[in-house]
């Protein structure tokens, strides 16, 4: 386990009055550059947690897009569902799922066809958006 995310996850979920949104921003910059391949199940697991808000799930949506490509997408669709319930418009969120289908376009493909075949996938409309990048 990566404790350099633990203690930078921690300052992301902490109260605005403890941390600014620039210290933040700083720690999120530090879990991003100290991620690798093998944090992803850390990752993929913060991202789950009931202590995020659409913010963080954004920020976190990042890291584990880029490290886990299309294998996280059915994690990547949970949280952009839950950030939309929230209301949220999910813009950086849906150019990293985006930079997804372009840098593994026929992965990504198989990936969601296989998720669009799951009767109770939540995110059919979102899927077949995502698609059309899949070139």
């Amino acid at each position: 386990m990566n404790e350099i995310i633990n203690k930078e996850i921690e300052i992301l979920w902490a109260d605005d009055e403890k941390y600014s949104v620039e210290q933040k921003l700083e720690a999120f910059s530090r879990l991003k550059e100290s991620a690798s391949e093998k944090d992803l199940p850390q990752l993929l697991e913060l991202l789950k947690s009931d202590r995020n808000n659409f913010w963080t799930r954004e920020l976190l949506s990042e890291p584990v897009s880029q490290l886990g490509g299309s294998e996280c997408l059915p994690e990547l669709f949970e949280a952009l569902f839950l950030n939309e319930q929230e209301g949220h418009d999910n813009d950086s969120f849906r150019l990293f799922l985006t930079e997804i289908a372009e840098s593994e376009p026929e992965k990504c493909k198989e990936q969601l066809m296989l998720l669009l075949s799951k009767p109770d996938f939540k995110n059919k409309k979102d899927a077949e958006w995502l698609l059309q990048f899949c070139k």
